[in-house]
């Protein structure tokens, strides 16, 4: 039985078939509303001889200049999480829960730029973030 789409929310096979229509081919089954949405704006702003927008220049400014400082910058290791996500450990006789932000993470009503911030807040000693989380992935393990 389909999903009852929200009021003013475009049905997902109108999506599709828009994104279909200005990208030229059919979207992969396993593609989500929302990157179909954004891929579809940022085709439709190409299109129009708008290009990217002063975000996208300046994120895409940002990557450039890392990649220059350090080629390997993107090999990490590191899962992609994406906003809204939260992240559950129990440590100690407590339940801790952290959400992923656009820009950050958010711990208990604050902002912090990185998980080990929090890891060693809630430890009490230095940790790495993403190894006290449990997202730190092994060599050789893939996605």
């Amino acid at each position: 039985m389909p999903r009852a789409e929200k009021p003013g929310v475009m049905p997902i096979e109108e999506l599709r078939r828009q994104w279909s229509e200005v990208w030229g081919i059919k979207p992969h089954a396993r593609i989500g509303r929302t990157m179909l949405e954004k891929s579809l704006a940022f085709k439709r702003r190409e299109l129009a001889g708008l290009g990217m927008t002063p975000e996208q220049r300046a994120r895409l400014a940002q990557l450039i200049k890392a990649y220059k400082r350090n080629p390997s910058c993107f090999n990490d290791n590191r899962p992609e999480i994406k906003p809204g996500t939260r992240l559950i450990k129990e440590h100690g006789d407590s339940r801790h829960i952290v959400t992923i932000l656009q820009a950050g993470y958010e711990y208990q009503g604050k902002t912090y730029s990185s998980l080990s911030q929090i890891a060693s807040e809630i430890a009490g000693t230095r940790w790495n973030g993403w190894a006290f989380f449990g997202l730190k992935r092994k060599k050789g393990e893939s996605a």
